[in-house]
């Protein structure tokens, strides 16, 4: 068992960067299109600091307590901590799923938006109202909405 360890070691380097799923392609494309450009704030090298979904507090109050590191309670803490994500594009997020997974839709988001990452046509071609369902999947007509070249939109039905 050991040996077939060592083996494999050698023939499989280390990963140089993380693999990013078209669930999480979905994602990020869906949250840089909806996201406010001007509560994102540049910090540090690559690193910007972003607001979450609940955020409680600007992303400018949130760095002016990340550099005094001064709150008043430890609700204020917890409220702080859950406000906005450091992120860098295509590398870290401090988001629980970004310190997990080490890939979220924050860090795709704004590779995205900053054309370091290119978004795939079948991430762009996103259906329109599909809900997930109990039981075995039916027949029925899905429309797709799909965003091709210079800003004309195009509609394809597909028949299941």
């Amino acid at each position: 068992m050991l040996m077939d360890w060592s083996e494999a070691a050698i023939s499989l380097p280390f990963a140089l960067y993380t693999n990013i799923s078209t669930d999480i392609e979905l994602y990020a494309y869906q949250w840089s299109l909806k996201v406010n450009r001007d509560n994102i704030l540049h910090w540090f090298n690559t690193f910007y600091v972003v607001p979450s979904s609940t955020a409680t507090i600007t992303t400018s109050r949130w760095l002016e307590l990340y550099q005094s590191g001064q709150w008043g309670s430890f609700e204020e803490f917890t409220a702080w901590q859950k406000s906005c994500w450091l992120v860098s594009p295509l590398t870290s997020c401090t988001c629980p799923i970004g310190l997990k997974q080490y890939t979220c839709k924050h860090s795709v988001g704004l590779a995205i938006m900053f054309n370091m990452y290119q978004v795939t046509d079948k991430t762009r071609c996103e259906p329109l109202g599909k809900k997930k369902s109990k039981g075995r999947p039916k027949k029925f007509v899905q429309l797709y909405f799909c965003k091709m070249f210079f800003g004309h939109y195009i509609f394809v039905i597909y028949y299941l």
